[in-house]
């Protein structure tokens, strides 16, 4: 009787009651669950591109050399693999055996070194549990977010997330921290949804110091969340807390700025790459044009809905990653986003999975590192002389304008994206309206 009582109360506080006491809903999310859990746990120890053992190095220069500092412009997204590496180090032996590659400077050395170890399968499983279990947080945390909605439509908010092509594939095939920095945006905007502004605000603005993407909705929030000046004054100083203490910490312990450094980052530029020259140095970037546009089109919303506050996001995403430059792991930021409006917009489902396929191809602009190497683990001969794309497309068709053909179609599939988000705001807008009517009539 105890044992089903505890099994009872973990899994009202995993499903929460509406789902849990739905005995079909409740074995749809089981099956969900461990389906989409076993999908990520097939593509654990084989896969990974470059950037997963470089962030690792980083995080061993702090755990072995004490060197604070090694990711200067990512700190708290340093700490935190620093402190899951110390702590799996102490647990697991096999971690110290890779000390050496992982201390190597020299990037090919370390990453020959890396992935012909006999242990690489133990390694990469290890490393990328973290993401798993970031990932967990972000599935109890949909399942909370999704609350006032329909039990089905929850299970189906769930299941998108599960089956997700890039949830699956950054994390656990192509190997990105992404993960992390979505966590606590998910949290931020649990506790907004709450009611809990200025928790909300707090938490996004650790979310910016993991990742800097969540600054792009941070004025939407506080546009949600604010209730008079005073809020806006409020909620603008928290939000920006988090860059103050990165600035703060960086200038004290290191002596240089990190916000300068992050601007003058060449993933800054990406945002202003795309631009219209007018005359001699008077130019016009398209993503802020968009950017503020969509800021304004949300403030002049009277009553601002959670599922606004959603789509809205997934606006300023779609906007990001269809104007300007991006790595692959960047389009994972629009998932979160896009996962509520698929409930009400099952079209969009369908052209997610055609920007999935797509963005497998424009891979190609990064070269060998993120195609066939990725494959390393599994036979890392056989991966390095295996010819790449660029060579074999380069046979029949000029790889850039092939590659660039496919980015254009990326882009074109997710504006029309926004623009059904942007017919599905109207339908809520007008839904809003109606609602008030009948109330100020009742």
């Amino acid at each position: 009787m105890k044992t089903n009582s505890f099994k009872n109360r973990i899994g009202r506080a995993f499903l929460t009651g509406s789902i849990f006491d739905n005995k079909k809903l409740s074995v749809l999310v089981y099956k969900y669950f461990l389906i989409g859990i076993f999908a990520r746990l097939i593509f654990l120890p084989f896969f990974f591109q470059r950037d997963l053992l470089s962030t690792y190095q980083r995080a061993s220069e702090t755990v072995f050399n004490g060197n604070l500092g090694s990711d200067f412009q990512q700190l708290l997204t340093n700490f935190i693999h620093s402190a899951y590496l110390f702590i799996i180090k102490s647990i697991f032996p096999v971690i110290n055996q890779f000390q050496e590659s992982l201390l190597n400077q020299d990037a090919w050395i370390s990453w020959v070194s890396f992935t012909s170890d006999i242990n690489i399968f133990s390694a990469l499983s290890l490393f990328k549990i973290l993401y798993l279990l970031f990932d967990l947080g972000c599935m109890f945390l949909i399942l909370r977010l999704s609350l006032g909605y329909e039990p089905e439509t929850r299970v189906r908010i769930f299941r998108f997330w599960m089956f997700s092509p890039l949830v699956i594939f950054v994390p656990y095939i192509f190997a990105r921290h992404d993960i992390i920095g979505i966590f606590f945006t998910f949290l931020a905007l649990f506790l907004a949804k709450k009611g809990r502004k200025y928790w909300a605000l707090i938490i996004l603005a650790f979310a910016i110091a993991v990742r800097f993407f969540p600054i792009m909705i941070l004025p939407l929030l506080i546009l949600y969340l604010a209730k008079n000046k005073k809020d806006y004054i409020i909620l603008s100083s928290i939000g920006l807390t988090g860059l103050i203490a990165i600035e703060s910490i960086s200038r004290f312990y290191f002596g240089k700025s990190a916000l300068l450094s992050l601007l003058n980052t060449e993933h800054f530029n990406f945002m202003l790459a795309a631009k219209i020259e007018l005359i001699s140095h008077d130019r016009i970037f398209i993503f802020v044009v968009l950017y503020v546009i969509i800021i304004l089109s949300f403030l002049h919303i009277k009553k601002r809905s959670f599922d606004l506050l959603m789509n809205y996001g997934a606006l300023v995403f779609l906007a990001y990653i269809s104007i300007c430059y991006f790595h692959p792991q960047y389009v994972m930021w629009v998932v979160p986003f896009l996962i509520f409006a698929f409930a009400r917009r099952k079209s969009l489902i369908a052209y997610h999975w055609i920007q999935f396929a797509l963005l497998m191809v424009i891979l190609i602009y990064w070269g060998d590192q993120v195609t066939k190497l990725v494959l390393a683990p599994l036979d890392l001969r056989f991966s390095i002389y295996l010819t790449g794309p660029i060579p074999i497309i380069n046979r029949y068709f000029d790889p850039a304008r092939f590659v660039n053909l496919f980015r254009s179609i990326f882009t074109g599939v997710s504006l029309w994206m926004a623009y059904l988000i942007y017919k599905d705001n109207k339908e809520l807008i007008a839904g809003s309206l109606k609602q008030g009517s009948k109330v100020k009539d009742g």
